[in-house]
């Protein structure tokens, strides 16, 4: 059964440099070699560059040599020499190096690209400098040896080039080490020339590929390991580079941490985690200024697999000698054939599920003699009966799936076909854990669109009792990946919302949580718990919490739900992942936790206990805070031009803005802007009521869905906000709610729109429970008063096309502006320390703002000077 429970418009224009590697499987369950050919390797590093505008490289050939040293060591699968460019600003005949020229740099991409196989690993690394292009810094280029500042448009390598030069590429196993810093340059006088670098929406394309789909995701097993985001340097040591460092460490064997053994390989998912770790705890090691200690590296990719980096040579001789062993058992037939086909595979790589790693013990033990055959096939047949799922487990599993498509046939906002819906769910399952489909399966799923609603149940069971139980897929995780990967071929905003996530955003959309109400992060120096801020009213800052106090120790005497804990839980927050420490502080109203807090200017650390509460956010956000930490929404109180941030269209938005406006309204406010950058929307509801204050009778917004009728939204508000002029703010990430309330008042000529354009997210979801979580279904678009199209989806997303909501006065923004303007506003939401209030320095200028208050100034001015209206009979 499922229940309608209300209708959102959430956004989801929020974008950013982000974690993009998958969950990455185990090895398949036949043998495979480790190493099916030599690898084939590019590495790039550039030091010091002719022309003096571009900035050196202290530690980048140094780098480049040291990877050369690795991928061409016999104990970590040397590659070939004859497989390996090495390419310096600076060519070393001893090693065979080169320049790295331009020309020489593109000769040995095109290389690599015509002469990788499929099966072949591709290592990639460059280490220098690079700039931006074009005026305002959309494009970026990567410094070769022979480029020039002034002539990088001409000499310097485009992203377009690499990606031309990698088209052939047909290898499934690259990875790309990437150390360049795109702001690498001094321009004349000191000064840019041009714009900052900017990312752009798909950053480092020209290494991931496109794989074609509409989703334009990485091809198969790319991925790239970026030093930075590209736009600040990375941290040098004392010999090399930290990237550097972290990599080369940990592909020589310090990575190989997966599953109770060492296995004597190091794969990719092995190496992402050990960067994870090592990365920042050698940046709060060796850095010397807040930033350096903050480096942050991203892992950017497709869908990976399991594959195979380099050797580690502790290990392998244990691995090698199992592996004869089994030769030599298989040889005298002291195990049967299909035996040692399991038995291989195991042995050669350590499986991620824990019942397979019991199954590989299993086998250890046999060819280490330390049970017999007639013991190995008992522990084998025990461990393989625990990993079979009963078939009625699978058949209830494939019905939850087949009653979650039923709810899209019925309300999604297109037709759709239910054996193309089982399709999407099998595939998407299968790639999740990344298993190959059985052959049997895989000739179902080509006529899955013709299949019946009883055949497609039989499909999908059998698809769910082959993979059968494994820890990956417990708890539900099985039918959250299955009805996710699903809903995801339909739309980027129609999903299943699984039960923790169904949590967070039933607190972000109520406004509210329970817990003591402090934002915290890790503190890149002391790697504990930094409070950013406490939440204003919250039991935190009721407890004089202050922003800036490291929280050393959680102490809690009773658990999240009250339950006694005996003996107390002390926890250290040092090495304590921002994930767990959160969820030891969180728990149910006026439930007790203790905290250990190290301040600034206090010599010693006190403990702090508080009760938690129930937590209202603050989705209405003014300019600037007041002594009292409450907000202060008069932007300009000589000209009375008011100012307020939303956001988001949580339930106690409208009931929030009316408060201040009634506030301001009784302080005589004469211009006002409304800000909706960055604000990704919300309730439908919120987002109307809200347009409602500031206009007349009128359309607000039409919601039109495929079945039924359509909607449509009008003003009803009596005594509206309307005797003074308006700006409303928005840019590239204010969506759905936003674009409703932007969009409409610009319709109605009730406020000026400045900034950039709007995401152009017109269509509006239907949240429906189902099992403990929620479907989230895209079921109707919505339009504007004056009729034209929002939904960018509903085009074919060119400039020139009709969506979004675009600005009367364009103000635009380039990458860092953007990105200063929203850190910016977080700085302002930190309730500072009494001490350090108005001593922070604030440069920042905002133009988009800038322009509303220009605008709100001179029509101030201009109404100033007409005449007052005559009274009635003079």
């Amino acid at each position: 059964m499922t229940k309608a429970l209300s209708i959102r418009c959430l956004g989801g224009a929020l974008t950013s440099l982000v974690l993009l590697l998958p969950v990455l499987a185990d090895a398949p369950k036949l043998p495979r070699p480790v190493r099916t050919s030599n690898p084939l390797v590019v590495l790039i590093g550039i030091g010091d560059y002719a022309d003096k505008q571009i900035k050196p490289r202290k530690h980048a050939e140094a780098d480049a040599k040291a990877l050369y040293a690795l991928f061409t060591d016999n104990n970590h699968f040397a590659a070939d020499p004859k497989n390996v460019r090495l390419l310096l600003g600076t060519p070393d005949a001893k090693l065979g190096a080169e320049k790295a020229t331009r020309a020489k740099v593109l000769e040995s991409l095109k290389w690599v690209a015509k002469e990788a196989k499929t099966s072949d690993l591709v290592i990639i690394a460059f280490i220098g400098q690079g700039g931006p292009l074009g005026e305002s810094g959309d494009r970026r280029c990567y410094f070769a040896a022979d480029s020039t500042y002034k002539g990088r448009d001409k000499d310097a390598i485009e992203p377009k080039e690499i990606d031309d030069a990698l088209k052939g590429l047909k290898s499934q196993r690259v990875c790309v080490f990437l150390d360049v810093d795109f702001t690498g340059f001094v321009a004349p006088g000191g000064a840019r020339a041009v714009a900052d670098a900017t990312l752009g929406k798909s950053p480092y394309k020209e290494f991931l590929g496109d794989d074609g789909t509409e989703d334009h995701a990485a091809k198969q097993g790319r991925l790239v390991y970026l030093a930075t985001n590209g736009l600040s340097p990375s941290l040098d040591l004392a010999k090399n580079g930290l990237f550097t460092k972290a990599i080369v460490d940990g592909l020589k064997g310090a990575a190989d941490k997966e599953g109770y053994e060492p296995d004597g390989l190091v794969t990719v998912d092995e190496l992402t985690t050990y960067l994870d770790k090592e990365v920042p705890a050698l940046a709060r090691r060796f850095g010397t200024t807040d930033k350096e200690k903050q480096q942050q590296h991203f892992i950017l990719g497709g869908r990976a697999g399991h594959f195979v980096l380099t050797a580690n040579p502790e290990a392998m001789p244990k691995r090698d000698a199992r592996l004869k062993k089994l030769d030599e058992l298989a040889k005298d037939k002291k195990i049967p054939g299909k035996l040692e086909e399991e038995a291989r595979g195991l042995l050669e790589r350590m499986p991620r599920l824990e019942k397979r790693q019991a199954l590989r013990k299993a086998y250890q033990q046999f060819v280490d003699k330390a049970i017999n055959l007639e013991g190995l096939e008992s522990k084998r047949e025990s461990i393989h009966d625990s990993m079979k799922m009963k078939r009625g487990d699978a058949l209830a599993f494939a019905k939850k799936v087949l009653e979650a498509t039923e709810v899209i046939k019925d309300d999604y906002i297109k037709e759709v076909n239910q054996g193309e819906m089982v399709a999407w769910a099998i595939r998407g399952l299968y790639r999740h854990v990344e298993e190959p489909i059985p052959a049997a399966v895989e000739a179902k799923l080509k006529n899955a669109k013709t299949l019946g609603t009883f055949a497609l149940q039989q499909l999908m069971t059998e698809a769910r009792q082959n993979l059968g139980k494994r820890e990956d897929l417990e708890e539900q995780k099985d039918l959250n990946i299955t009805l996710q990967r699903m809903l995801h071929k339909l739309d980027p905003y129609t999903t299943y919302i699984d039960p923790p996530t169904k949590k967070k955003w039933q607190q972000e959309i109520d406004g509210n949580f329970t817990g003591i109400g402090i934002q915290i992060r890790k503190d890149a120096v002391t790697d504990q718990l930094l409070v950013v801020t406490p939440i204003k009213g919250s039991p935190a800052y009721k407890a004089k919490i202050q922003a800036g106090d490291l929280i050393t120790t959680i102490i809690r005497e009773v658990d999240s739900a009250g339950k006694n804990l005996t003996p107390t839980e002390v926890v250290p927050t040092k090495g304590l992942p921002l994930s767990k420490a959160v969820k030891l502080i969180l728990g149910q109203e006026d439930t007790r936790v203790k905290l250990t807090i190290k301040r600034e200017g206090v010599a010693l650390p006190f403990d702090v206990e508080i009760t938690r509460g129930r937590i209202e956010v603050e989705s209405v956000m003014g300019v600037r805070r007041k002594a009292s930490d409450e907000w202060d929404y008069m932007i300009d109180p000589v000209n009375k031009i008011g100012y307020l941030r939303l956001t988001s269209f949580a339930r106690n938005s409208y009931r929030d803005i009316q408060r201040v406006m009634d506030q301001m309204t009784n302080q005589g406010v004469k211009g006002f802007v409304l800000d909706l950058r960055f604000n990704p929307g919300g309730l439908l509801d919120s987002a109307i009521k809200i347009t409602d204050l500031f206009i007349d009778d009128g359309l607000i917004v039409s919601v039109r869905p495929r079945v039924g009728r359509e909607l449509k939204y009008r003003g009803r508000r009596a005594g509206s906000l309307l005797d003074f002029p308006m700006v409303c703010l928005v840019n590239g990430y204010s969506a759905s709610g936003s674009e409703i309330v932007s969009a409409a008042l610009q319709d109605h000529k009730r406020a000026l729109i400045i900034g950039e354009r709007s995401y152009g997210k017109g269509s509006v979801q239907n949240i429906k429970e189902f099992e403990e979580g929620e479907i989230k279904l895209t079921t109707a678009t919505f339009w504007r008063p004056s009729g034209k199209n929002l939904n960018k989806l509903s085009t074919a997303g060119r400039d020139e096309d009709e969506w979004g909501v675009m600005p009367d006065k364009v103000v635009k923004l380039n990458t860092k502006e953007r990105e200063d303007l929203a850190e910016h506003q977080r700085n302002a939401e930190i309730i500072e320390r009494v001490d350090r209030r108005g001593k922070a320095k604030n440069d920042f200028k905002d133009k988009q703002l800038d322009a509303a208050l220009e605008y709100l100034r001179g029509q101030i001015k201009m109404a100033s000077r007409l005449p007052a209206p005559r009274a009635p009979g003079n």
